[in-house]
């Protein structure tokens, strides 16, 4: 049979109305926290550029259309299309149709229908996904119709990462999408967000259109335009000795593996331009700010800023700019590498940041370094730096604030033009007045199905505080198989003397008062054994869980004089009733509140 190949333009609407497969050995999602984000960030901003006060749906058919790339098909003769490449999208794109559904459909001219047919539609008399594949069918239909899913022990891992990917949604969201026009947004996406659909009617062709399509014939990258062109303005025989560098320095950065599939040789140029010269930080409308260009176009940046922002003007001047170009990429490498080494005895804050999954952290450091600095004020800024991200991350965690990179890029890229090149006093100086704004320590934070990763976060800093103060550092997710647990068994009927109903029994239980981080094997021995056969095992556990054991307050030295040091009102529980777990919440607290204001806050 001859191979043909084709390729036409859709809507989502349209192309998910088809049903897909893919063979076994590409059935993971990979994508993280980050290309969710920056999906979500593209889509929010190219939306808001159209979007008007006052549209009504039907405007939308006059909005500009987003082109979502190309989905290569091979096309079997009485089976599903198999894709070749797209799947991490079409998945993202369902996880996020159905994150649209369970959250708005009630809304006035919300387009169910449709939406829902993008999901989960007949298939000659089956309902099927759009991307149909048995081992996560029930995780995707507890998602569609219940809005969670819990994976068991028989998940693969990457139903693990469509939950949380699915979880974060929330936390990506851009608020200035809402009620107002957020029916506008679910059009918009189903009408005017376009797939360039390509099929064949061989696998082999499919994947030599995907070879033609990523390997061969491209343009060139921005990176690659941006080393022609600062090049082109130096004289020989300089320039000999600048392509060296330059060459170095892109060689340096592809070694670098980020947590995420970003690539750092982009992520690199990105925030070093807009951490050291960007003037405008405005991410509005206007497309022609610093920031907006620099994300899209860094290379064209450059050129169009060359002789007045970046003050290039002489082949000298092009050599400078890439030796420090060649001095800050050496300095996102150490940041990254310290990253990976999990060095937290020496850099717990960085390394809790990473954890948290935040990725601007990197930006605001390298704003904070001076061209030449030392190893040793390199070393100091990095520290000073991530332990005040930490607490912006662990206040906003507390009072279940967003952490994401889309709510927290204007303040954070804020701050790193109101200190970059700053020396290490005047740096403190700024942060000890909190120039990002922090929620007060209220309340308790409660554990949910969304928030379940930072709060492990949240509770192995405090542990790893007390801990390290107690002169036995042990930073628990350097370890496998850490989980929140829970004090309290889930059983309401042991505690009704102080609760009314379950309701309210529930809320106590997920109370960080309750919590602790254990390893998974304690709860799968321990989950419905009462407190009394807990509290026992638990003085073979971490720091914190042994603090409620009366045995940990004798013949412990260290940890005696880090409470009279503190003055932190630790003590053993021999009940753990209703009040003790407000008590144990305020203890958490307090070690928070002691740790940021011992030795001005910023010192370890």
């Amino acid at each position: 049979m001859a191979k043909t190949v084709d390729s036409k333009a859709y809507p989502l609407k349209e192309l998910f109305l088809d049903k897909f497969d893919v063979d076994f050995y590409q059935r993971e999602y990979v994508w993280k926290s980050k290309q969710l984000q920056d999906l979500i960030s593209d889509l929010s901003t190219e939306f808001l550029k159209n979007w008007k006060e006052g549209d009504t749906p039907d405007k939308v058919r006059n909005y500009d259309p987003y082109f979502m790339g190309e989905i290569v098909l091979s096309l079997k003769e009485g089976e599903r299309s198999a894709i070749i490449d797209g799947q991490q999208r079409i998945t993202t794109f369902t996880l996020l149709l159905i994150y649209l559904l369970n959250n708005y459909e009630n809304l006035s001219q919300f387009p169910r229908a449709d939406i829902e047919k993008a999901i989960y539609s007949d298939d000659f008399g089956t309902p099927r996904f759009n991307l149909d594949i048995e081992q996560r069918k029930d995780c995707m239909l507890s998602l569609f119709q219940k809005g969670s899913y819990t994976p068991t022990d028989k998940d693969r891992q990457y139903v693990e990462n469509i939950v949380e990917r699915y979880n974060e949604i929330s936390d990506c969201w851009d608020d200035r999408i809402n009620k107002d026009n957020v029916v506008n947004f679910a059009y918009w996406i189903k009408e005017k967000v376009v797939f360039s659909k390509v099929w064949t009617n061989s696998d082999e062709f499919a994947y030599v259109i995907f070879e033609t399509m990523n390997d061969r014939g491209l343009s060139l990258t921005q990176v690659e335009m941006l080393r022609s062109y600062l090049l082109a303005h130096i004289e020989l025989p300089e320039r000999d000795i600048a392509i060296g560098l330059f060459d170095e320095v892109v060689k340096r950065l592809v070694g670098i593996k980020l947590s995420s599939t970003s690539k750092a040789e982009f992520e690199f140029f990105k925030m070093y331009f807009r951490g050291h010269y960007a003037e405008d930080f405005s991410q509005s409308k206007d497309s022609k700010s610093d920031f907006v260009r620099i994300g899209k176009e860094f290379h064209r940046w450059v050129r169009d800023n060359d002789k007045d922002l970046l003050n290039l003007k002489s082949s000298a001047d092009y050599v400078v700019f890439i030796e420090k170009i060649a001095y800050f990429s050496k300095q996102y490498e150490k940041i990254n590498n310290i990253i990976a080494s999990r060095n937290t005895n020496e850099y717990l804050y960085l390394i809790v940041n990473n954890d948290y999954n935040f990725t601007l952290q990197p930006a605001l450091i390298l704003s904070a370094i001076k061209y030449q600095d030392s190893d040793e004020i390199v070393n100091q800024k990095i520290k000073i730096i991530s332990k005040y991200i930490t607490k912006i991350l662990t206040w906003r965690v507390w009072n279940h604030w967003i952490i994401s990179q889309s709510s927290l890029e204007t303040p954070i890229y804020g701050l790193c033009k109101q200190i970059r090149d700053m020396d290490i006093e005047a740096i403190k100086k700024v942060l000890y007045g909190d120039p990002i704004e922090l929620p007060p320590l209220n309340n308790s934070p409660m554990l949910n199905q969304q928030n379940r990763p930072k709060l492990k976060v949240l509770l192995a800093l405090i542990t790893e505080i007390v801990a390290k103060n107690s002169m036995s550092p042990d930073y628990l997710l350097n370890k496998p198989y850490i989980e929140v647990e829970h004090i309290w068994s889930n059983h309401y009927e042991q505690h009704t003397d102080e609760f009314a109903d379950q309701n309210a029994f529930a809320d106590a239980r997920n109370n960080i008062g309750d919590l602790l981080i254990l390893p998974k094997s304690f709860n799968a021995s321990y989950n419905d054994a009462p407190y009394s056969t807990k509290v026992e095992q638990y003085f073979e556990q971490n720091i914190l869980a042994q603090s409620l054991n009366a045995k940990k307050y004798k013949n412990n030295p260290n940890f005696q004089k880090f409470i009279e040091k503190s003055k932190l009102q630790f003590k053993p529980y021999e009940e753990f009733k209703k009040a003790s777990i407000g008590e144990r919440a305020e203890l958490y607290k307090s070690i928070l509140l002691w740790n940021w204001n011992k030795d001005g806050g910023l010192e370890d």
